[in-house]
């Protein structure tokens, strides 16, 4: 759940609503929060005289103004493998608004803004023409009828990052240039049974190599199963 603040007159309400006789179900519905939350307000205002008794854990206030908040949800959504110092070089030039690292990295827990495993998709992808194909094989074939093969490859590291920022419950994910430096290439065929082929060559795979690798070793394999 993303964190929200709160104000203290609809704290205040809260408990006004619990005088004149409010179920604490009732209120929850009504001011879209928690019972918890509620209960805890009025345990706050009977021992300690107020719904919101400054907290010694808390620290200071977040530092982030609302266009600042909206602009870093469009910078994220963007650009999701930024690094903190770099969202705050960011925020300290577009927005006037320096902060430290330690402040940034809470300001981004409280926004739902979590660091998590960062998922490359390809530029080159056609998303519509690759549904389209899914629907025709799943129209005209059985799974018995398939046999999948690809280009799989062991190549010169490339750097990209592994981590990005995105909201709760949704992936982050950057479109990206793949950079491969020397490499050698697998030609593998999967079915139902397992591999039934398998092939390595250096450097990449041209067409003459992958039709000679289906038709001598893939298609010769098919006709034995």
């Amino acid at each position: 759940m993303v964190y929200r603040q709160i104000s203290p007159d609809m704290k205040q309400r809260a408990l006004v609503m619990l005088q004149e006789g409010w179920e604490f179900e009732e209120i929850a519905a009504v001011l879209g929060v928690s019972d918890r939350s509620i209960e805890r307000w009025a345990d706050n205002y009977e021992h300690k005289g107020r719904v919101d008794p400054p907290s010694l854990n808390r620290g200071r206030r977040r530092l982030l103004n609302a266009a600042a908040v909206k602009d870093l949800y469009q910078l994220i959504a963007e650009t999701p493998s930024l690094f903190l110092d770099e969202i705050g070089d960011w925020l300290a030039l577009y927005h006037d608004q320096p902060i430290s690292t330690t402040a940034l990295h809470n300001n981004l827990q409280d926004l739902g803004l979590t660091r998590k495993v960062l998922k490359h998709t390809a530029a080159q992808r056609d998303e519509a023409r690759r549904n389209e194909w899914v629907h025709d094989v799943a129209a005209r074939f059985t799974p018995n009828q398939l046999v999948f093969t690809d280009e799989s490859s062991k190549d010169g590291r490339t750097l990209l990052r592994l981590y990005g920022r995105a909201a709760a419950g949704e992936r982050a994910v950057e479109v990206v240039n793949h950079v491969r430096g020397q490499r050698w290439s697998i030609l593998p065929a999967m079915s139902l049974h397992g591999y039934i082929a398998l092939r390595t060559v250096p450097g990449s795979v041209d067409g003459g190599e992958f039709f000679d690798f289906i038709i001598n070793e893939v298609v010769s394999v098919m006709k034995l199963l």
